[in-house]
């Protein structure tokens, strides 16, 4: 946004509440990488520089991009800055923040659409000594007390982390509500390749019939790794990780009893099982197709 303002030559500043990048910096798990490869990260006027395309970069390495990207287009960057309020004002806005105010006529919002965590409501009724985390509170499996772990929730995340924390030997259940399944790799391309040639993520929000449920829909259960492997509730119930459905209660009349929909994971499988049966009619082998 700040390139394109001043391509134009429009007047602005940018009001970060930390440093450039502040959430990569803050609120993400130490392991966590794009879930898009390096080439596709492209930015107005910059792209990637180095020298693996195909590979997902980690949180150190985004940092120093989105750094850089802010230093070449001379980004007006007001850091350590929090904007406590914005009001009309006489047709304009008044943007107050811990360091002053600011008057401008155009305000845009650019804070993200994951930046606050969503927590179900009925996680109230836990008690107080079970230990919960967001993804934005986690960081690694060592800052988790002994035990079994549950990971409400199965897009990118949810999936990421039970992978995470079943490898360090702890037993996990994934709780499993609505998700979006996606191979890693499709004849030798990337899923993002796919989308991209296909003009998916070209789509205008006012060419969506439902926008607000276009909204709701859960990110693709992908991982950013070298080994660019398919991580979906398969590959994890493999390792050994449970499946439960989505979460719909929890009873603290004797400890805490936790109820969850069983008739998702009942549907979850039937629908893998005429996968599996043609699987098994040609002896596992990929019925070969043409390279794109």
């Amino acid at each position: 946004m700040s390139k394109c303002l001043a391509d134009r030559s429009i007047d602005h500043v940018v009001i970060e509440r930390g440093e450039v990048a502040n959430s990569w910096r803050t609120e993400r798990w130490d392991s966590l990488r794009l879930l898009t490869p390096n080439w596709q990260s492209r930015l107005p006027g910059f792209g990637y520089e180095g020298n693996d395309p195909d590979g997902f970069r980690n949180m150190a390495e985004t940092v120093a991009f989105l750094e850089r990207y802010a230093s070449v287009i001379a980004a007006p960057v007001e850091s350590h800055t929090t904007v406590t309020s914005v009001r009309e004002n006489g047709g304009s806005f008044l943007v107050s923040t811990d360091r002053g105010d600011w008057h401008s006529r155009t305000v845009v919002l650019a804070t993200g659409a994951c930046n606050i965590p969503s927590v179900p409501k009925v996680a109230e009724r836990l008690p107080a000594d079970i230990v919960t985390y967001t993804p934005q509170d986690y960081r690694n499996p060592n800052q988790l007390p002994d035990g079994g772990v549950l990971v409400v929730g199965a897009s990118a995340s949810g999936t990421q982390l039970a992978y995470e924390i079943h490898r360090s030997g702890r037993p996990v259940t994934i709780s499993v509500g609505e998700h979006i399944r996606a191979p890693r790799v499709y004849r030798g391309r990337d899923i993002e390749w796919w989308m991209d040639v296909a003009g998916v993520h070209d789509e205008r929000y006012d060419a969506v019939d439902d926008v607000d449920r276009a909204r709701r829909v859960p990110s693709l259960q992908l991982t950013g790794s070298d080994s660019r492997m398919t991580l979906d509730l398969n590959l994890l119930t493999s390792m050994g990780v449970r499946l439960v459905g989505r979460l719909a209660g929890i009873s603290v009349r004797q400890g805490a009893v936790l109820g969850f929909a069983a008739q998702q994971v009942r549907a979850l499988r039937s629908q893998d099982e005429p996968a599996a049966q043609h699987v098994r009619r040609v002896g596992g082998r990929e019925r070969p197709g043409r390279r794109a």
